[in-house]
């Protein structure tokens, strides 16, 4: 299939949600034509480049989306919301001005089967560490909605990790499930401990013995 690409210093995942604000007008024309024609667009992490002004070279592997709500600004500029939907490969470069446009191939997930333990340790383990993050900050999340399959858990927890780009790319890149939980997993394990511990001392300090994480 062809598809317009978004080049971004982003990551986006199926399932995902990114807030794009649009104002060169290469990308107005874009936006405006998957508008017009209902398509959807390809959300890809830069590799080299800019993200602004000149060409940009993608990595090979981005996630379509489409469009959600449309705000419109003064001067033709817009902010959307872009919601992901499906994995794909570049395969040939088939228009390079005024926007990317690519020859692309549809990317299946891999080594599902028997993931669901696995997925709602992650789940488990991700619900944690998100009431830690937000009660460090005096917020507070008593309940947090995920996906119960699989891979849209794993990729709703990736897109909400606090990974660098490169690393989310490779979760991006990894068809495997099982791995995609499995380096998630490992995330997740190393990181909650400093948090319960920054937890108890923020506890200790603010509330005495009055505060309970439930």
């Amino acid at each position: 299939m062809e598809l317009a690409l978004f080049p971004l210093n982003a990551v986006l995942f199926p399932g995902g949600v990114l807030p794009i604000h649009v104002f060169e007008e290469r990308y107005k024309l874009m936006v405006g034509r998957c508008l017009e024609e209902k398509v959807p667009f390809g959300v890809v992490l830069i590799r080299s480049g800019r993200e602004v002004g000149g060409p940009a070279e993608p990595f090979p592997i981005g996630t379509t989306a489409r469009i959600g709500q449309v705000q419109h600004l003064e001067g033709g500029r817009l902010n959307l919301l872009a919601l992901g939907e499906h994995r794909f490969r570049i395969r040939d470069l088939l228009q390079t001005s005024p926007y990317l446009v690519a020859e692309v191939e549809l990317l299946e997930d891999e080594d599902v089967e028997g993931t669901e333990p696995l997925a709602d340790e992650v789940g488990d383990l991700f619900a944690r560490f998100v009431r830690l993050t937000l009660a460090l900050t005096g917020q507070w999340a008593r309940g947090l909605t995920l996906p119960r399959q699989p891979s849209p858990l794993a990729d709703a927890v990736a897109q909400r990790l606090p990974l660098d780009l490169r690393h989310k790319q490779s979760l991006l890149e990894t068809l495997s499930v099982r791995k995609r939980l499995e380096q998630e997993q490992q995330f997740l394990v190393r990181a909650l401990p400093e948090l319960e511990r920054r937890f108890a001392r923020y506890r200790a300090q603010r509330w005495g013995a009055f505060w309970a994480l439930n």
